[in-house]
């Protein structure tokens, strides 16, 4: 159960602290006074999204926490220690803590925990309904969602069954819708495609090529240039028959006079070392720039080959990619998509097969969900009648109708809540006729149902009766009191009804300071009990008469 909530600087409350008890819990107030920002709260806790608006102005933070004694530990033992938290045997803390600079945190017995962490565990905790749920009601796409949780883990393994089918007969379709087009668009497709293809495969594209080919254009451009520079260059060191002897020769009468002297000192053996190495060198050179000259060849045919060649590979370039690799690449995909055009028959045919059959698969298994959910809403119509009688709704009939709809993550089953409120009416939708009264007691009822199959140890209700009055209001007060017997609830209300039926009343009001407004919760004693509910009966004005019947109410509430 909750036994202590502590909540700091939130929203109209500067500090308050609330030791719940198990049995009933009654909040009661005037309106306006802040009973809900106590589920606010709460809520905001057990992972809801945060926002800083809920800070007291002047404060830098909130802070909320709550200590929880479950009678059951080992689950929740469980999930802490898998998320690396200590557990402890006393129970669970829980605090968060909302900063104005955003650097929220969020605690478990101490420890740094996420909000992942707090929701996966509260489930076993708490169970909040508010008036909002009210709404799931009106919805009859949530009645499959409380169906399926009345059933539980039962209904676990078919489901996740269905949804994993379901996603791989998503991706197939998905891929079949991407292939299926007609035959004319896909012979358009190919011929472009078979264009493509050949006008890279003629050109007979090599890796490499194209830098190759721009050198020897650029060489062979300059033709002219490299021929005149290379034979001055050999005159000059070979000499020629019209010219003195050559660079190498006078460059050989003096290695051999350096030859000569080299003996006199021994630096100039060294020197001359140096110069025998130049000279070889210069001897190599002629004899590879000879031979450069011998095979360098100027070809107009050939320049204008290459530059034939260049245009037609720049043009598939721009076409097709920045380099020959890339456009080899690309045509490499060509092939592919060729292929799959080709044989789209046998893929279409191939895939609508893998269809089908998760198709059969799907029906198959949510044939056999429909069957559990049937025998579960026959059990549900059975206990959640039982459950409105005790409500002061003896005569009504309760149906959960099935209708088959298109494959989802969820089976095919479509269902709607109906009822007949009043003996001799048909049976019609639940968002259509139900009043506001109505749909409080019949979630009370699924509410008290579905508690009972989870086990939670505490159930919280915001204003759970709305719409209700009179002798309705005692049953629900009864109610209540029987829920209350097995685990703990906390219950805001504005109905005396109920309040006579607490085992313990807290109030919540509205006080104002010098500059500030502030909400107070008080855990009341026997007299500021009675004077509560005398309140909630009479309003402002509080007599004898009205203390008197506060006072029978609630001791009729404990017989």
């Amino acid at each position: 159960m909750l036994s202590d909530l502590q909540v700091k600087n939130f929203a109209l409350i500067n500090k308050v602290n609330i030791n719940f008890k198990k049995g009933l819990n009654i909040l009661s107030g005037e309106t306006g006074a802040g009973k809900s920002i106590i589920i606010g709260a709460l809520d905001l806790l057990l992972g809801a999204r945060a926002n800083t608006d809920v800070i007291r102005s002047g404060k830098e933070a909130a802070y909320i926490s709550a200590f929880f004694q479950p009678e059951e530990l080992t689950i929740i033992n469980k999930i802490l220690t898998e998320a690396g938290i200590e557990k402890e045997d006393s129970g669970i803390l829980i605090a968060r803590e909302i900063r104005e600079n955003g650097r929220n945190r969020t605690l478990i017995n101490g420890q740094l925990a996420t909000l992942k962490i707090v929701k996966k565990i509260s489930r076993y905790l708490i169970d909040i309904h508010g008036q909002h749920e009210h709404q799931l009601l009106l919805d009859p796409g949530s009645h499959l969602m409380i169906l399926d949780a009345f059933i539980g883990q039962e209904i676990q393994p078919l489901k996740n069954n269905i949804k994993s089918l379901y996603q791989e007969l998503n991706k197939v379709q998905k891929e079949l819708a991407e292939i299926e087009i007609d035959d004319s668009q896909r012979a358009r497709e190919l011929d472009i495609i078979n264009f493509q293809i050949d006008e890279i495969e003629e050109a007979s594209l090599m890796k490499g090529e194209y830098e190759d080919l721009k050198e020897e254009y650029k060489s062979l451009s300059h033709a002219e240039e490299i021929y005149r520079v290379v034979a001055e260059l050999i005159s000059a060191l070979s000499g020629d028959d019209y010219s003195e002897k050559g660079i190498m020769d006078r460059l050989a009468v003096l290695k051999n006079k350096f030859v000569e002297i080299e003996d006199y000192n021994q630096r100039l053996k060294k020197l001359n070392k140096k110069f025998a190495d130049i000279y070889y060198s210069l001897e190599e050179f002629v004899f590879d720039l000879g031979d450069f000259e011998s095979a360098f060849n100027y070809d107009e045919q050939r320049i204008a080959i290459i530059s034939d060649r260049l245009d037609l590979i720049n043009t598939l370039l721009r076409k097709y990619g920045e380099d020959i690799e890339t456009v080899l690449s690309y045509l490499e995909e060509l092939y592919q998509k060729r292929d799959k055009l080709e044989n789209i028959e046998e893929k279409i045919s191939s895939l609508t097969k893998k269809n089908n059959k998760f198709k059969k698969e799907i029906l198959k298994k949510s044939g056999e969900l429909s069957q559990l959910r049937k025998e579960y809403a026959k059990k549900l119509e059975v206990k959640l009648k039982a459950e409105l009688k005790d409500l002061a709704m003896e005569d009504v009939r309760f149906k959960v109708d099935f209708k088959q709809k298109e494959i989802t993550a969820d089976g095919t089953d479509q269902i709607e809540f109906l009822i007949s409120p009043n003996r001799g009416e048909d049976l019609k939708s639940l968002t259509k006729i139900a009043s506001g009264g109505e749909l409080s007691r019949i979630m009370l009822s699924l509410k008290t149902i579905t508690a009972a199959l989870d086990q939670v140890d505490t159930l919280i209700f915001d204003e759970v009766d709305s719409g209700v009055g009179g002798n309705t209001a005692a049953k629900m007060a009864a109610k209540l009191s029987q829920i209350a017997a097995e685990r703990q609830i906390i219950c805001i209300t504005h109905l005396p009804q109920l309040a006579s039926a607490a085992n313990h009343h807290f109030l919540i009001k509205k006080e104002r300071g010098e500059n500030r407004t502030f909400t107070k919760i008080y855990a009341l004693d026997k007299d500021e009990r009675v004077a509560e509910i005398a309140r909630m009966i009479g309003g402002a004005t509080i007599t004898d008469k009205t203390l008197a019947h506060a006072e029978e109410m609630v001791l009729l509430a404990k017989d």
